[in-house]
């Protein structure tokens, strides 16, 4: 039977959070009759929110109580502590085999700081019962998740005003070389469904083009308006994170300047493109936040003016900050979102993308959508795609199936593919893998790589893994050991961006942050090996030449933010070198900042999967751990094979552990799809 004292173990324990004892603790002391069911759920469902869950879902956690509870500071190694936190799961887990789900209701059902949402005076929690489930909310996420579900259903229900042969006939001119013999064109159909609502999402992996093809959405949506004598729309571009930013800056600066757009009417390439924008700002400057605050200026008072938002790399974005984006925008605004479904979900609460994805594999597109997509994309589409049971959302999603970066059928594609085929029996992946690897291992140089590392307290790196980071990092430290012998400006911003440059030929991933093998004991392994074999000198002075830092916070002070990546070096000042960082000014320039202004930073010798979302590297390793933990699913892996551009390096201490993770799937809890159909 449950009693607080349990929940002060449990907290002690670190299974808890001290937030969640004591927000269970304020529940009870507001309405003193609470039963402890309630203060229960109460500090699950904070904890869940801590976990990535936007809401608890009470039958799940009674069902497969492990799954929720974890977190990467488990399985860590014998000592007093873990043995405490195991005394604690287990008193937890007897504690909910004992509860039946319909008296946990009853008793949440009856309590006055419970809602359903529709009450008269806010409630701090909120409890949804629909579609077989019960989902009990903190009531922030709530409100989140209700207003993206208002945001998005406005913009289904209202038809983008585009007439049909206008769409034909600007999807022809702008397709026009882009024939692909009987196949389907996937980015056709997506720049035509793109068109045709007033939210749309264009999902695809790396390579697929989504760059390519929203441009020609927004040439298709420029021409339109042109042709017909009136203003460009205004088009902001956005993405989560600076370095996200930056990315998209390049890419679709990049990709504009190749695109081959033919004149539109009298309407002449260059004209037209000269409406399409190349800026990409963050969200949180495009919505410009509140000093002090976790709110924005822009907001449903005030809201931002725009025809069109593009968000990129939205399966980065937390479900605070998707409704941020549709309370700070009009009602009347275009919303598309760019992202892969398969990669990790946000750090913070909510899949948003991956709950509104949900079917895109399938397509599920209902006949009126079908004879739309043949009339109007003209390209053929196979009848495996259509469902009439597809919702209105189905219908506004659209997938790019075919990978231009990875060869089609080459090792990485594979690789990939295999890791994020969804196994409805969960069969064992690992065979199929260790093919993958060892038929590249064949080549003269090998695309992939496995290596084993033992990860023991006090373990060092296998001899393998200590090459390959010496000879991975050693690229960019040789960069950095050849500075400029003179003291003009001009040569040291050369050399720092060929720093940088070179510093993207390589990057370690790790899945957890604590622990000797996980970011934080990597970083100084990592440290004391490249001083091992002379890469770096004395590493006790905290800004060390070459260091490599990441911003881990938002920093509007000197304009950098959270997941930009710079390199400590030296810049002539008043003819003497003087300590700076440098960093991309996302323009294809360079930024050097002093040490003293980055508040925030890390080492990122080691870099989280998560914080690497948004980057692409030369050559991408992947270390996990050799312990079970939920943190570990096949979009982790996916993510990070997917950050690779040439070449791809698994090291694993466990096959078990393993095979585990790529059948495990991200698990998040949410309503979004109770809600829009």
């Amino acid at each position: 039977m449950f009693n607080t004292q349990m929940l002060e173990r449990w907290s002690e324990a670190g299974l808890l959070r001290y937030v969640d004892t004591a927000l269970a603790k304020w529940l009870a002391q507001e309405v003193p009759d609470t039963a402890p069911g309630v203060m229960l759920a109460v500090a699950l469902t904070s904890h869940s929110a801590a976990m990535g869950q936007v809401c608890l879902d009470l039958s799940a956690i009674l069902s497969d109580p492990s799954r929720y509870l974890e977190t990467d500071e488990a399985n860590v190694p014998d000592t007093e502590q873990s043995k405490q936190r195991l005394m604690a799961e287990q008193e937890l887990l007897q504690c909910l085999q004992s509860i039946e789900l319909e008296a946990w209701l009853t008793q949440l059902r009856c309590c006055r700081v419970v809602g359903t949402g529709t009450d008269r005076e806010p409630t701090p929690l909120v409890l949804v019962e629909a579609g077989g489930q019960a989902l009990l909310y903190l009531r922030r996420y709530w409100r989140a998740e209700q207003t993206i579900v208002n945001g998005i259903q406005t913009r289904l229900k209202r038809h983008s005003g585009l007439d049909d042969g206008d769409v034909r006939s600007l999807l022809d001119i702008l397709f026009a070389g882009n024939q692909l013999d009987n196949e389907t064109d996937w980015q056709r159909i997506a720049c035509g469904i793109a068109a045709n609502n007033d939210f749309a999402i264009i999902t695809g992996g790396p390579g697929t083009g989504k760059t390519t093809t929203v441009l020609r959405f927004l040439a298709l949506l420029q021409g339109q308006r042109l042709t017909k004598n009136l203003p460009p729309l205004a088009i902001r571009l956005a993405a989560p994170t600076g370095k996200a930013a930056a990315r998209l800056n390049e890419s679709i600066a990049a990709n504009l300047a190749r695109l081959a757009i033919p004149a539109i009417g009298n309407i002449k390439p260059d004209e037209l493109k000269g409406t399409i924008p190349t800026q990409v700002m963050t969200l949180h400057r495009l919505l410009r936040p509140k000093p002090g605050s976790r709110q924005f200026q822009y907001n449903k008072a005030n809201p931002l003016v725009a025809d069109v938002v593009v968000v990129d790399e939205a399966s980065m974005i937390d479900i605070e900050m998707m409704a941020a984006l549709f309370d700070g925008i009009e009602p009347t605004t275009r919303v598309v979102l760019l992202g892969d479904k398969d990669q990790l979900a946000s750090v913070e609460a909510g899949y948003v993308l991956g709950d509104l994805c949900r079917g895109a594999n399938e397509g599920r597109y209902t006949q009126p959508t079908m004879n739309w997509i043949e009339d109007v994309c003209q390209t053929p589409i196979a009848k495996t795609f259509h469902n009439e049971q597809g919702t209105m959302l189905n219908q506004a999603v659209a997938m790019l199936r075919r990978s231009y970066r990875f060869k089609e059928g080459g090792d990485i594609h594979q690789l990939a593919t295999l890791v994020n085929e969804e196994r409805a029996d969960a069969s064992p992946k690992l065979p199929e893998l260790k093919q993958i690897f060892s038929l590249s291992g064949k080549q003269p140089e090998p695309i992939l790589r496995h290596f084993y590392q033992p990860q023991g307290v006090n373990s060092s790196f296998s001899k393998e893994v200590a090459n390959l980071l010496v000879e991975g990092y050693g690229h960019y430290l040789d960069c950095v050991a050849a500075r400029p012998q003179t003291f003009d400006p001009d040569a040291f911003n050369a050399w720092g961006k060929q720093v940088l440059e070179s510093h993207r030929q390589f990057q370690l991933l790790v899945a957890l942050r604590r622990g000797e093998w996980g970011l934080e004991g990597l970083n100084h392994k990592i440290e004391q090996l490249l001083v091992r074999h002379g890469k770096l000198g004395n590493v006790e002075h905290l800004w060390y030449l070459g260091r490599p830092v990441m911003v881990t916070q938002n920093d509007y002070s000197v304009d950098l933010m959270n997941g930009d990546v710079g390199i400590s070096l030296v810049y002539p000042v008043k003819g003497e070198l003087k300590q700076r960082v440098i960093f991309s000014d996302g323009k294809g320039g360079v930024r050097w900042v002093l040490p003293s202004r980055l508040q925030s930073v890390e080492t990122v010798f080691a870099m989280t999967v998560h914080k690497s979302q948004g980057s692409e590297f030369t050559h991408t390793a992947l270390m996990l751990p050799n312990h079970q933990s939920p943190i570990l699913t096949k979009e982790l892996i996916y993510t990070g094979i997917t950050r690779s551009v040439a070449r791809f390096t698994l090291i694993s201490g466990n096959d078990d552990v393993l095979e585990t993770a790529m059948n495990q799937q991200v698990q998040r809890a949410s309503g979004l799809n109770l809600y829009i159909r």
